[in-house]
């Protein structure tokens, strides 16, 4: 009990305490030297009327400078690429390609998907309103979309960041509609070698 009670003393003195301009330069510095990020991540989306839960695993990778996979591989097969200006989707029934150039909504979506990823949105006073609150090594970017697209979509976006690695850690997604889509990143790699083939579209 004692070794306990001296771990969390010791713990809560090593704790870095940050002001919100330090933490806002922390993130940018770390997603201006992150070249490739791999993580696992599993999503829940919680439907407000029917009070229940859907949870989903998948593997994301991205690669600097416009380069996005999000697999999603249980309870169902899903993926998501985005190679520069083109977006490749495949499930079950097929595949389709989008020329994000051609589409104001896509592009806005994989703009911000991108940021998000990043941690680089915490700066994004075009598209959002933001806040910072935390402690510690436990920060979020509280988003308030300003205009649409994403304000049509969504009531608030909360951006997760786990400040002794000054990376993204989690997202929560709160629709118009209240119900919401929390996404935990897990086993982070940063700039370790992302092969070519997890972006092909194909």
């Amino acid at each position: 009990m004692m070794i306990g009670l001296l771990w969390l003393s010791l713990t809560a003195v090593l704790a870095q305490n940050y002001t919100e301009p330090e933490v806002r330069q922390r993130i940018n510095a770390a997603a201006a030297q992150m070249k490739s990020l791999q993580a696992d991540f599993v999503q829940t989306k919680t439907l407000k009327m029917l009070r229940s839960q859907m949870v989903s695993h998948g593997r994301m990778a991205y690669s600097r400078p416009d380069k996005l996979r999000w697999e999603y591989t249980s309870p169902y097969r899903y993926v998501f690429i985005l190679n520069g200006n083109t977006v490749w989707m495949k499930n079950t029934q097929g595949s389709n390609t989008i020329d994000v150039a051609q589409s104001k909504l896509f592009k806005e979506i994989t703009r911000i998907m991108m940021s998000s990823v990043m941690g680089t949105c915490v700066s994004n006073s075009r598209d959002f309103s933001v806040s910072l609150q935390g402690e510690g090594d436990s920060w979020k970017a509280i988003l308030m979309p300003k205009k649409n697209p994403m304000k049509q979509m969504f009531k608030t976006i909360v951006i997760y960041f786990d400040m002794r690695k000054s990376l993204v850690s989690g997202v929560k997604m709160i629709d118009k509609n209240g119900d919401a889509t929390s996404i935990v990143l897990k086993n982070q790699e940063v700039n370790t070698p992302v092969h070519a083939k997890n972006f092909s579209l194909h």
